[in-house]
């Protein structure tokens, strides 16, 4: 078969990308993922200091996309039920100290709206805990499908006690005016978007008596490299103080950030700083990419050369980008949904090959790494890893286009390589 028929073949194989679910022990996800490689649902844990105790405030906040629920009609429209439960253990989780359970009901009269990740629900309970180390579970039970994701998150509870002293950081979506009175909503994702070049965080600044303050809020790149900066005076009133941090026309590429506000009392010369990762992605573009350039490399098992070399062209980084969303905008299936579900799956794929299967380079450059995102998930695995007459291997089968993939660990340290051919050309696909 020529190179040009291979191509032809596995673009073929791709169309069934956002058609077929094919399940086996290679899995298409796993419980803390849904089927676009995202969490199932987002959580924020935030200290704040109570007014009417010693204790700390910790408000545990829950958002829960519509495309995680499973909808059901309901008369002229759809519903979802879920359960949120938040557990809080001692340090090394000898002991349940307290916990809270409460059931959210949502509804729907749009059936696309159900399968929407932009829709979401959001849920808040608040906890009175003493300063220190704590684990804290927080589950979603689905109560029609019974599926349940959950996570477990160390975190330490503040102790309020300089005379100046600061929350934690909550990024905010939105505003809004609700009978004169400014509502915020919180951004629980993190996820700021490039298109909107605008960040907005809330905190509150606590005083025990009133005292002039400097403001110092600065956003830093990984490598701790300072991006953004802004100095401001205000004056603090005694007890609660809360503002709003703006900063408007911030450009970021596709990265992790960090949010910093230090405060410093300019009448005791006391310090006081927190901080907060954050994500600068592009509007539909799937969140797990965060390098452009390591996303056009991945498209190796479904671009052809040509289209490769001209994506790679591009003069700048904005032309390369511009080039790659127009590539994926000829691949979308459903051109009357704001989702493009093929974008989605090939690159969920690639997350779930670098979760899986990375060993001695990146998990989708693997073979193994390589057929799933080509195939997705075989119907069948079958595992040989202790066989006494022959090294260890797995057989992955694939019904609907009868073949069977044949991985074997030549090294003994869970490095495994296809020996059967591909399409009679594998190296065309690195």
């Amino acid at each position: 078969m020529s190179n040009g028929g291979n191509m032809k073949l596995v673009k073929v194989v791709l169309v069934l990308l956002v058609s077929l679910q094919m399940f086996g022990q290679v899995e298409q996800s796993s419980d803390a993922y849904n089927n676009l490689g995202l969490p199932a649902f987002y959580y924020e844990l935030l200290n704040y200091k109570d007014q009417n105790s010693s204790l700390t405030r910790v408000d545990a906040l829950v958002q829960v996309p519509f495309n995680s629920l499973q909808f059901i009609r309901d008369g002229s429209g759809f519903k979802a039920e879920y359960t949120v439960t938040v557990s809080v253990y001692s340090k090394e989780k000898e002991n349940l100290l307290t916990e809270k359970l409460w059931n959210e009901k949502i509804s729907s009269q749009e059936f696309d709206q159900t399968h929407s990740r932009s829709n979401f629900n959001l849920s808040l309970k608040s906890f009175l805990l003493q300063a220190g180390e704590y684990v804290f579970v927080i589950s979603v039970e689905d109560k029609d499908s019974r599926k349940k994701s959950l996570y477990e998150v160390k975190f330490t509870v503040k102790q309020f006690e300089h005379p100046v002293d600061v929350s934690d950081l909550l990024f905010i979506g939105n505003k809004t005016v609700v009978n004169g009175k400014e509502k915020i909503f919180p951004n629980i994702s993190k996820i700021i978007s490039t298109a909107e070049g605008k960040l907005s965080v809330y905190a509150e600044v606590y005083a025990d008596s009133a005292t002039l303050v400097l403001l110092k809020y600065y956003v830093s790149s990984k490598e701790k490299k300072t991006i953004v900066e802004k100095t401001t005076e205000k004056d603090l009133q005694k007890g609660i103080n809360s503002i709003t941090l703006e900063s408007d026309s911030v450009t970021l590429p596709l990265d992790n950030y960090v949010f910093t506000l230090a405060v410093d009392d300019m009448n005791s010369s006391k310090k006081v700083s927190t901080s907060k990762v954050f994500f600068s992605r592009i509007e539909g573009v799937p969140p797990t990419i965060i390098n452009v350039d390591k996303a056009i490399a991945q498209l190796i098992y479904l671009a052809t050369t040509t289209e490769l070399d001209s994506i790679k062209g591009g003069k700048t980084s904005e032309a390369k980008l511009e080039r790659f969303l127009n590539f994926w905008k000829t691949k979308d299936p459903n051109k009357a949904t704001p989702e493009n579900e093929a974008f989605n799956e090939y690159y969920r794929r690639v997350e779930y090959a670098n979760l899986h299967f990375s060993h001695y380079t990146e998990g989708w450059k693997s073979d193994m790494g390589m057929v799933y995102i080509i195939l997705g998930a075989p119907n069948s695995v079958d595992r040989h890893p202790f066989e006494y007459d022959s090294k260890p291997y797995e057989v992955w089968e694939y019904y609907q286009i009868n073949r069977q993939f044949i991985f074997v660990d030549s090294t003994g340290f869970g490095d495994y390589r296809l020996t059967t051919p591909f399409y009679n050309d594998l190296n065309q696909y690195r």
